[in-house]
């Protein structure tokens, strides 16, 4: 009894950081504020103008539709894109053996991989809403990659001792161009243009790039906040409570 009163406080905690961390990001979209590309071109003209580029940082968001003049290639799709993770693996099998409750040994062939190469790339990129467009610098940002590509290449070897490869994966997430997107931020001066990118001195800024609406994501990041903190509220009571119990018995 102790012993689950304490694997419910370890939950408790977990929960708890979880939806403090959805709690957060729901405050950082509701603290920034909302701009077009027109919007975010005339405060960063009249700011710099009159104080200069220099140090300006203003968290916003905005949403648009992805644009590039030399977008990177997909390494599996070939599609162009802004942002991709490649990741190049070893499928294999191996023989494992397992001794049950009552002694007896049995042995499996499972199918397992093992990791060979990631490639993480992003490239910058402009935003375009109906009133024009906005640079933006991707370094530092959450990405909201979807798989836009998958092979695998058989090449069955012998098995060697207890393994045997069975060929290569080759998976790409990306996020391609012409994509719908919601961005949060930090509005900079690159070069006398405005850029959005990571905060250049708040690290812990938030700066994501998103396929989906800000409503989208406003909606998830309350449901999970509330229903976690619920569930670390009820976790941590009956923890404590099974713990006393335990302990006393």
């Amino acid at each position: 009894m102790v012993i689950s009163g304490i694997v419910l406080l370890i939950v408790a905690v977990i929960c708890f950081f979880v939806a403090r961390s959805k709690a957060n990001a729901l405050h950082a979209m509701n603290a920034a504020d909302t701009y077009t590309a027109q919007l975010l071109s005339e405060v960063h003209r009249k700011i710099t103008s009159t104080l200069g580029g220099d140090g300006w940082a203003q968290p916003c968001e905005i949403e648009g539709v992805i644009e590039c003049d030399s977008p990177l290639k997909g390494p599996v799709s070939g599609q162009p894109c802004v942002a991709y993770l490649y990741t190049q693996s070893r499928e294999y099998e191996e023989r494992v053996t397992e001794t049950d409750s009552e002694g007896k040994r049995e042995t499996s062939v499972q199918r397992r991989s093992e990791q060979l190469r990631s490639e993480d790339r992003r490239i910058k990129f402009s935003i375009r809403d109906e009133t024009g467009q906005t640079l933006v610098l991707p370094e530092g940002a959450d990405l909201d990659l979807v798989e836009t590509g998958k092979r695998f290449d058989q090449d069955e070897k012998p098995w060697t001792g207890a393994t045997r490869t069975l060929g290569q994966s080759h998976v790409e997430q990306s996020l391609a161009v012409g994509t719908k997107v919601y961005i949060l931020g930090c509005a900079v001066d690159r070069q006398g243009s405005v850029a959005i990118g990571k905060h250049p001195r708040d690290s812990k800024h938030r700066f994501m790039i998103s396929r989906k609406s800000e409503q989208e994501l406003a909606s998830s990041a309350a449901f999970w906040s509330r229903n976690l903190y619920y569930a670390a509220g009820g976790s941590g009571v009956l923890g404590v409570i099974l713990v006393i119990v335990g302990m006393l018995g």
